[in-house]
């Protein structure tokens, strides 16, 4: 094993976080190392950028019950397209991020798919070459192959942590099955438990945080966690700052009680009894 994958150098005094970008011509190199690192750095962070949503509610967003918002994300994310996966990688709960990866997709043209001109725009001006991804991006399929093979899904020992992430989920359970989300919530739900066993959505988290609101560089601002590296709209440096984000949010208000009772549950997909929202969270 490298010495740069032991707990030991995880506690030394690192330089600045780099995030490592991945393209078709280094993706078989870095799995590699992604393999190399579960094992000392099992706790995972992810983020992914899309182009958008093109299918909008009918009544307010806050109206909709979890069933018709699942049907909702559904919709977008078998009509669309993923561009990136972010990964950050720590050793412990309060560990900082260790490593992080940005894997660049291919498949998504914004000349000939379905998307956001807004969100587009969006992620252009934050620094995505969409004709790079074209070019050199990794092929979605070869990357579904990578991560079942990687130990990071089905692994009961990798702990997940996300922001708001029930798209991100959606494109990753659409990925890894190749093809398109299942019709109802509670066997998506399934697929997430079954891929990726257990994690922490922030966003949930927050509910039992009176005073934060917001997406994630709100509130990451308000607990004064800086962007560790990157551009924000970029899944790779989003995945860092989550990753942060998780941390404080658990040393300010979860001393005592710990987040297990926050695990399993993706905000807006909650199960309608509050008694059994965590049914489906790893045990």
């Amino acid at each position: 094993m490298p010495s740069e994958f032991t707990a030991a150098a995880a506690r030394k005094k690192q330089p600045a976080l780099q995030i490592r970008q991945v393209w078709a011509d280094n993706v078989e190199q870095e799995f590699k190392l992604i393999r190399a690192a579960i094992e000392h750095f099992p706790y995972v962070s992810m983020d992914t950028e899309f182009p958008g949503v093109v299918y909008r509610p009918s009544k307010h967003p806050a109206a909709l019950t979890a069933a018709e918002r699942y049907a909702l994300i559904k919709a977008n994310v078998d009509a669309l397209h993923l561009i990136q996966v972010g990964l950050t990688f720590a050793a412990s709960p309060t560990s900082p991020p260790a490593l992080a990866f940005e894997i660049n997709l291919r498949e998504f043209d914004q000349r000939v798919h379905r998307h956001s001109p807004d969100s587009i725009r969006l992620l252009s001006s934050n620094g995505l070459d969409l004709a790079a991804h074209r070019a050199r991006g990794v092929d979605a399929r070869s990357l579904a192959a990578l991560l079942m093979s990687s130990g990071l899904v089905c692994n009961p020992d990798v702990v997940w942590v996300t922001f708001h992430s029930a798209y991100d989920f959606g494109y990753l359970v659409k990925l890894l099955m190749g093809r398109k989300l299942p019709k109802s919530m509670a066997d998506f739900l399934n697929y997430v438990r079954v891929y990726f066993g257990q994690l922490y959505d922030v966003k949930h988290m927050m509910r039992y945080c009176g005073d934060l609101f917001g997406g994630l560089e709100r509130v990451a601002a308000t607990l004064k966690v800086e962007r560790a590296a990157g551009r924000c709209h970029q899944a790779g440096s989003d995945s860092v700052l989550t990753w942060d984000t998780f941390r404080q949010i658990k040393q300010l208000y979860f001393v005592k009680e710990g987040v297990q009772s926050c695990a399993g549950v993706l905000f807006g997909l909650e199960l309608e009894d509050t008694k059994t929202k965590v049914a489906y969270a790893h045990r």
